[in-house]
């Protein structure tokens, strides 16, 4: 059912509960409407919906990784992991090219940390998964990224996310 606000609006759809004992109590997770308003139409018209797909594996940006890669800044998305032969390998991104070690971790060093999608900031790996699902396949999202201490501008056509793909 609909998940609402104190004054009735509709903000989500509720989809599953965590609960260790097996009863309707725990944590819940809704769907939010505006995911809900944008996959809904096409389901019905096609049975299916492509997510756009930007091909990066990666995390948010902590204290480690800004400590090896030389950073200002924890904020960002920082990318270990091109897919190749995705779009943002295509499109020139760059991912973890070796290790350093930070207080005894092994932390991964020369990705690219993407710090704004389409003129919009980017403070972790989440917020950029979110800027890329609210896109289309086809579209092309302009990112800032900082590499080797420099920021750069990448423009990254999306496609559809492979089904066998998670990233």
């Amino acid at each position: 059912g609909p998940l609402l606000t104190l004054r009735g609006e509709v903000i989500g759809v509720n989809a599953q509960i965590a609960s260790s004992g097996g009863v309707n109590a725990g944590v819940g997770f809704a769907i939010p409407s505006n995911v809900v308003r944008r996959v809904a139409p096409v389901l019905i018209e096609r049975g299916s919906y492509d997510w756009p797909w930007l091909g990066v594996v990666g995390t948010s940006v902590n204290l480690t990784i800004m400590k090896a890669n030389d950073l200002d800044t924890q904020q960002g998305a920082y990318i270990d992991t091109v897919v190749p032969n995705g779009p943002a390998a295509e499109a020139g991104l760059e991912g973890t090219d070796s290790t350093a070690e930070v207080n005894g971790l092994q932390v991964p060093v020369g990705g690219d940390v993407v710090i704004e999608a389409d003129r919009k900031p980017i403070a972790s790996f989440d917020d950029l998964l979110s800027a890329v699902s609210f896109m289309s396949v086809g579209d092309e999202v302009e990112l800032t990224v900082l590499r080797q201490g420099q920021r750069r501008q990448i423009i990254v056509a999306l496609v559809a996310r492979p089904s066998d793909s998670a990233s």
